[in-house]
């Protein structure tokens, strides 16, 4: 009986670590391609686990600007419990690291629960902006992406499909001067202003 109790005490602590470690990682995961310009995070339950996802994973990274997330160009987020994105999303400090991802030209945040676009979320990838895919989401109108909406020169795809928008107004649209494709399949429009 006291070799069982011993054993149990012994590898108790052992089992609890293996324990949360999986927890942790379960919650969230990010994989960074080869080239170092993809990543994909899935199952992102807040912004605080999306944060140190990012950071584990370009943490393993030896080129400084590629530990930093300069080089990633094209991120998705999906199976997400995010409601708002802010702008913690691309510019953060996590421990003694300031990670910035600034050369996004492709986004996805997908197949979750946002609401809302904070204005100034995405400022840091104005001009770099290509493709941004909000699709799968719970969004209830078209999301301002910033006050002033031409300073997202170069986007040109935005897909809003499978979301439960019911109104849009012409001027919500109509800043975006290289905007070639609106997807807004699959939504609950009523009318458009």
């Amino acid at each position: 009986m006291k070799l069982f109790i011993f054993t149990i005490v012994w590898y108790l602590p052992l089992i609890i670590s293996i324990r949360m470690v999986h927890s942790r990682s379960v919650s969230c995961s990010c994989n960074l391609d080869s080239t170092g310009m993809t990543m994909i995070c899935d199952n992102v339950h807040s912004l605080i686990a999306y944060q140190q996802c990012i950071h584990e994973q370009l943490s393993l990274q030896t080129d400084i600007k590629l530990r930093r997330g300069g080089v990633i160009t094209n991120l998705t987020i999906k199976h997400h419990r995010l409601s708002s994105l802010s702008n913690g999303l691309l510019q953060f400090s996590y421990g003694n690291i300031y990670y910035q991802l600034n050369d996004l030209r492709y986004l996805y945040i997908v197949q979750g629960k946002l609401r809302q676009v904070d204005n100034r979320a995405l400022i840091l990838i104005q001009q770099a902006l290509e493709y941004l895919d909000l699709s799968n989401n719970e969004f209830e109108y078209m999301p301002k992406i910033s006050n002033n909406n031409e300073e997202y020169s170069n986007l040109e795809k935005l897909i809003l499909s499978h979301n439960q928008i019911q109104h849009l107004t012409i001027s919500d649209i109509r800043a975006y001067n290289r905007l070639e494709e609106l997807d807004l399949s699959f939504n609950r429009l009523q009318y458009i202003d």
